[in-house]
């Protein structure tokens, strides 16, 4: 659900049209909102990724394996067990409720909805887009783990948490040097996650123009055919 066509599932996913079902909006209100907090988090992510312990903390969260269950269909929008490992994974990836409030509101706005629908929305969408960023992950992430040497008495029993202390320390494996290292899995989640692996100074750049490039993109939205 992330990366920049949002609506590019992976399959089995809940689809804009699962999501207008659950919540009784019309299926292109439902499309704008999946739109808009799939970008939000990308951004978000993104931004969390440009710290080592950010970087390592995804990883790990990775990891977990829980997440792939959330691809099984539409029911995980309304699934209380969902939407409170939603609520955690909005916890981690925004930091504050402020944050969160400020998502749905932008999504609103650009969906034609109320804000409290949109806020009821954002916990099943964020454990979809954890279980979605965790599928598309597999694969790159998986060669980088591939080639992980063992960490013998020190390691924590499960290769993605060995590979999120590793970042945490900022130290290299295997065929990796340490700065390499962490190029790779950044770039691996940044293709899971839509977002681009921009360096720090890039980033910033992009945060002060993000209010003038927001608008801008809202009504490029309503302009498209069939919205």
């Amino acid at each position: 659900m992330l990366v920049h066509d949002p609506l590019r599932l992976v399959q089995g996913a809940p689809t804009a049209a699962d999501l207008a079902a659950a919540f009784e909006v019309p299926p292109a209100a439902a499309e704008a909102v999946m739109r808009a907090v799939a970008s939000d988090l990308a951004w978000h992510l993104e931004k969390n990724t440009l710290s080592r312990a950010g970087l390592a903390d995804l990883v790990a969260a990775l990891g977990s394996g829980h997440h792939s269950k959330y691809l099984n269909g539409s029911d995980v929008l309304r699934d209380p067990a969902a939407r409170a490992d939603g609520n955690a994974i909005l916890g981690h990836v925004l930091g504050s409720k402020d944050r969160s409030r400020t998502v749905a509101a932008r999504a609103a706005r650009q969906a034609g909805l109320g804000d409290d629908v949109v806020r009821s929305m954002l916990p099943g969408l964020a454990a979809v887009t954890m279980g979605t960023l965790a599928g598309r992950a597999n694969g790159d992430l998986g060669k980088v783990l591939g080639v992980m040497p063992s960490l013998g008495r020190w390691s924590r029993g499960d290769p993605h948490a060995d590979l999120a202390d590793i970042l945490r320390r900022g130290c290299g494996a295997g065929p990796y040097a340490k700065g390499k290292l962490r190029r790779v899995v950044r770039r691996a989640l940044a293709r899971a996650g839509g977002f681009k692996p921009r360096g720090v100074l890039r980033w910033y750049v992009h945060f002060m123009l993000r209010p003038a490039i927001a608008p801008v993109r809202g009504i490029v939205e309503r302009l498209r055919p069939g919205s």
